[in-house]
């Protein structure tokens, strides 16, 4: 397809057409943050004791902004045997925290809970023990 203008024309294509991808782009970054939001206040509660979880499966464990598959965080994940604390679960995703080493800031995201087990600890005592 060719497209043909003179150039006032062609720069008001550009104008509008680079101001709508930009909205999108925007647009998309909220609805991925209210996305987040509603999923860890409906989504199924993880006790602290019970938060940690091990990194299972081949390849890496793409980081998500919310548990939707269109807000990947290009460049963020974790790899087989890695610990992250978990804190909702959602639709076959799992809000979770990695703390890494503790040189590099913590990432928090969501991730595919079936690449997640558990591992019988936690981020805070038991609380079935102070019963």
């Amino acid at each position: 397809m060719t497209i043909v203008c003179i150039k006032k024309q062609c720069a008001w294509i550009l104008l509008i057409a680079g101001l709508f991808f930009s909205f999108r782009a925007a647009n998309a970054a909220v609805e991925c943050e209210m996305l987040s939001d509603y999923a860890s206040k409906t989504g199924v509660y993880i006790p602290g004791d019970d938060a940690q979880r091990v990194v299972t499966g081949d390849g890496r464990l793409q980081f998500y902004s919310a548990p939707d598959f269109s807000c990947k965080m290009n460049g963020v994940f974790v790899i087989k045997g890695q610990l992250v604390d978990a804190y909702t679960e959602y639709k076959g995703v799992t809000s979770v925290v990695y703390l890494g080493t503790g040189t590099e800031p913590p990432v928090t995201g969501w991730v595919r809970s079936n690449r997640l087990n558990p591992t019988g600890k936690g981020i805070a005592p038991s609380q079935k023990d102070s019963e």
